[in-house]
């Protein structure tokens, strides 16, 4: 699975979307993320800022081939993404 966004919107600032291409099961499509902004803060260890995001989308598995299973699988599939970056000031 591969996901190369194409366009970002920063919403309000907490919400926002991020469009992109989907990559899976080498079938690409175009797909929206649904992200939030969960904050920032500064860490335990001195000079080390941490900010937190998390996006969410649904995909149907059989626009991208997958259709294995179909009575014991649904189609949708939901993807959570959560992501933390680190920036550590020397």
């Amino acid at each position: 699975m591969n996901f190369v966004s194409t366009k970002i919107d920063v919403g309000d600032g907490v919400n926002g979307v991020v469009e992109g291409d989907l990559t899976l099961h080498g079938v690409t499509r175009p797909v929206s993320l649904v992200v939030t902004f969960n904050g920032v803060g500064g860490d335990i260890i001195p000079f080390v800022t941490r900010t937190g995001f998390s996006a969410t989308t649904t995909v149907k598995r059989s626009d991208f081939g997958v259709i294995q299973y179909p009575g014991l699988v649904g189609d949708d599939l939901v993807l959570r993404i959560e992501a933390e970056f680190t920036k550590r000031i020397l």
